[in-house]
């Protein structure tokens, strides 16, 4: 997959499943509903509604994708070490963060090289 849409679909799918996971997840092991397990899964809703405008080209859904995703791994990030800092565990809460995070800097990848060779497109467009 090398379209910035392909892989943005890709992650959006997998940050839903990885939001749903953890709330079902939760319920079965602790008996509650923790409403913050959906926070990949509300993430992943509105990416997935950003790849039609990704592969039409739009620079803005573009940029807020890459936004979206900047902001959902740096605070993986933060939550991870917490975790692991914190009380030395790992769990399926850190799982979950590890895809969040590895995850996002695939998707990221793909997306600033989408940016690149567009503005390469541009320029050469340009000259001619």
């Amino acid at each position: 997959m090398k379209e910035a849409y392909q892989v943005n679909k890709v992650y959006s799918l997998i940050l839903i499943l990885a939001g749903a996971f953890g709330f079902v997840a939760r319920y079965y092991e602790m008996g509650d509903w923790q409403f913050t397990a959906l926070i990949p899964l509300f993430f992943g809703v509105i990416l997935f509604f950003c790849t039609p405008g990704i592969r039409k080209e739009n620079a803005a859904i573009g940029h807020v994708a890459a936004l979206l995703t900047s902001l959902l791994v740096i605070t993986a990030i933060v939550m991870l070490s917490k975790g692991i800092f914190g009380d030395a565990g790992w769990g399926r809460k850190q799982w979950v963060f590890l895809v969040v995070i590895l995850g996002g800097i695939w998707s990221l990848r793909s997306q600033i090289n989408y940016f690149r060779a567009q503005r390469r497109r541009k320029a050469a467009q340009a000259k001619s």
